[in-house]
């Protein structure tokens, strides 16, 4: 009998939301074909996760009963096997329930291989910001901007919805007389609709900065972005700032 693709596709986005999570549009996908599968069940996968991570740490205090005997039946989904007793506390009995977390997780590795972190060597030093930038370059899109002495570039993905900004020639604020505030057109959005705030950010004595951008919600097609000079230290929600009055406006790069 031919295996359905759809099932196949399931079980794949699955053990992507254990692991890694999933996108907005993977998101209603899984609704969809949770839909045709009404029986499948959508948390093994997660439970199997959870095992794997246990099997591998040290042996701490036993697990509550209701903890082994969720990640248990998830074993048994995909790998039915004789019921231990709740009742038996020998090493033999022991041994089994955690073989059943380990089949599960086993699966799991074997679903999402791919998508598996690899180890890295604890002694390395994590990546700087620019070198996050720069990775981050090869598949994003790059705006740039400049007004006066302000020069300013920024990374973006839509799709990751994560972004960096660098730039030069801000004058420094004193914290009490405000801040700078960094804001993005989505062009996806309704006419008339405010950008969305990108967080605020202060700049280094010499007038640079890099930062990174995470947006409080989602912007589906970033079609610019703009620095303000804000009065409130903490920035505000919809700038009163008129556009000729922006620190510096960033367009795609041509």
């Amino acid at each position: 009998m031919m295996s359905d693709p759809r099932r196949e596709r399931l079980d794949e986005l699955l053990a992507l939301q254990a692991m890694e999570g999933l996108s907005s549009d993977e998101v209603r996908e899984l609704d969809q074909l949770l839909e045709l599968f009404p029986h499948e069940d959508a948390e093994a996968l997660e439970l199997a996760a959870a095992a794997l991570h246990l099997a591998m740490s040290p042996p701490l205090e036993a697990l509550p009963e209701s903890v082994a005997e969720k990640l248990y039946a998830a074993a048994n989904r995909f790998t039915p096997r004789p019921t231990v007793p709740a009742t038996k506390t020998t090493s033999s009995s022991q041994w089994l329930a955690w073989s059943g977390w380990v089949v599960a997780a086993l699966l799991l590795i074997a679903l999402v291989s791919t998508h598996w972190p690899r180890p890295t060597d604890s002694s390395a030093p994590p990546p700087s910001l620019a070198e996050l930038r720069d990775q981050l370059k090869l598949r994003a899109t790059e705006f740039v901007g400049q007004k006066n002495q302000v020069v300013a570039t920024i990374v973006w993905s839509d799709q990751e919805q994560i972004g960096y900004m660098e730039v030069q020639g801000l004058p420094p604020l004193d914290p009490q007389a405000g801040t700078y505030q960094l804001w993005i057109v989505d062009g996806e959005r309704p006419k008339g609709s405010p950008p969305v705030d990108g967080g605020v950010f202060r700049v280094n004595p010499d007038g640079t900065v890099l930062v990174p951008i995470r947006p409080p919600i989602q912007v589906k097609k970033a079609a610019a972005f703009a620095i303000t000079r804000e009065t409130d230290p903490g920035g505000v929600v919809v700038s009163q700032v008129k556009p000729e009055d922006y620190e510096v406006v960033l367009t795609k790069k041509s």
